[in-house]
């Protein structure tokens, strides 16, 4: 197995001071960044940063609440992501936590395998680029069609503790 390491990013600091950072994790020898969100930046903007200023730089999500955006929104994002980094950008899904969700997002924490499972196949079906009208168990779309398709799928991962979600990440995502 490739041995790929990777840093968490934001680093300390301004978001706006860090693109030789991010060069010097490439010299280095760093080959992935991951960022997450809990209550810093989100996931995504030091991400996209990152693809502009270190093309040497595998960028991935560690993770993405499946509740905190929308279906749609969720997808834009990780098109967009996908588009401006082709190949290079993986999105982690996982549930969180209550705490993230209801306490600090105001979103009932309900049914959390469903939710990811649910999220993970709607991007799978968004990122054909085709029109969505389906119902899941968690949510229904209505007519959906992403503007950007990104030449490249993004890898889908799933960020699992447990059986369930482990056995979710092998069957419908492309990675744990």
């Amino acid at each position: 197995m490739q041995q790929r390491p990777g840093m968490t990013v934001p680093l300390p600091g301004h978001l706006h001071a860090q693109r030789d950072n991010y060069k010097k994790l490439a010299d280095l020898g760093y080959t992935d960044i991951w960022s997450a969100e809990a209550d810093g930046a989100d996931a995504f903007t030091p991400l996209a940063m990152a693809a502009a200023w270190e093309p040497r730089l595998r960028l991935g999500t560690a993770i993405v609440p499946a509740y905190t955006r929308s279906p749609a929104l969720m997808a834009q994002s990780v098109a967009t992501l996908a588009d401006a980094a082709p190949g290079r950008f993986a999105i982690g899904i996982g549930s969180s936590s209550n705490v993230i969700v209801e306490r600090w997002n105001a979103i009932p924490f309900v049914e959390p395998y469903k939710k990811v499972r649910d999220i993970v196949r709607f991007l799978q079906d968004a990122m054909t680029g085709e029109k969505i009208t389906k119902q899941y168990d968690t949510f229904n779309i209505d007519g959906f069609r992403l503007g950007i398709r990104p030449e490249t799928k993004p890898q889908i991962l799933v960020a699992a503790l447990r059986e369930g979600m482990l056995k979710l990440a092998g069957r419908e995502a492309d990675g744990q």
